[in-house]
Order: C-alpha cells, then structure tokens, then sequence
C-alpha cells in the first residue's frame, strides 16, 4: 500500500512539475512578446514603430537628462528587444528580468515627469518580470536544460 501511495504522489509532482514548467513557459512568451514587440518599435522602427531616433527625441522631452536621449534611447531599445528574446528562450532570465524591470522604472519614472499617462500596464509587467526573477523561467527553458544538467554529484 505504501508503494501505491508512493507512486501516486510521485506522479501528481511530476504532472505539478510540467503544469508549473507549461504555465512559466505561457507568463514568459507572453512578456518576451511584449518587449520585443516594443522593442523592435524603438531600436528598428518595427511594428509600426518610428525607430531610434525618434524615440530619443521622445525620451529628450520626457526628462531624462541624466544621460544623453539617444542613449538612453539605446540601452532602453536593447534591453527590452534583446531581454525579450532571452526571456523567450528562457536564457539568463532572471538577470534579464532585472534589465527589464529597471526599463519599466525608467518608464514609470518618464511618464511621471513627463505628465502623462498611467502606469498599470508598467507594474503589471514589473509583477511578471519580478516571478520570473524570484522563480526562475521554469523546467521548460534554456536556463533548464543547459544549467540543471550541470549540477556537481
């Protein structure tokens, strides 16, 4: 009886295991195609986007002054385009997730001075970068596959 019982729990973790990996692997598509998307609008002009320049001259009337727009415009580009593939792939995501939760700051910190908007959206994002941090990006990643295969016996 002890044996069944055993059985049967092992196997409810494993099914609890790959339904936390699916439902990681959902929350992490989901952000990565968000800041792609907006990514690729500020670095490339993507997606209907108007590209770099344009984007810093935006940055430049929202006051950020401590660094020159275009950089800004630039770190802010990469971070949220590049960190939206890492997190895709689920690489180095949870430093990703710092870079990208520091981004959404920038961007709260820009409406704030600029006067404009809300900031649901950015703290909504802040919450699944910030699982992702303090989670990991799950078994389904490859954070998983190259870092857990690695662990000393």
């Amino acid at each position: 009886m002890a044996a069944n019982t055993e059985t049967t729990t092992s196997g409810a973790c494993a099914s609890s295991l790959l339904a936390t990996g699916l439902g990681t692997l959902l929350v992490r598509v989901a952000l990565a195609v968000i800041f792609i998307y907006y990514g690729g609008q500020h670095l490339f002009g993507l997606f209907g986007g108007r590209g770099i320049h344009s984007f810093a001259r935006m940055l430049a009337s929202d006051h950020f002054s401590v660094l020159p727009a275009i950089t800004w415009a630039y770190i802010s580009g990469i971070t949220e385009f590049f960190g939206g593939i890492l997190i895709l792939l689920g690489l180095f995501s949870r430093i990703v997730s710092i870079f990208l939760i520091l981004d959404l700051i920038g961007i709260i910190w820009a409406s704030y001075a600029g006067g404009f908007g809300s900031i649901d959206f950015q703290i909504a994002l802040i919450a699944i970068a910030g699982l992702i941090l303090i989670s990991g990006p799950g078994m389904l990643s490859a954070d998983a596959a190259i870092f857990c295969g690695k662990r000393k016996k």
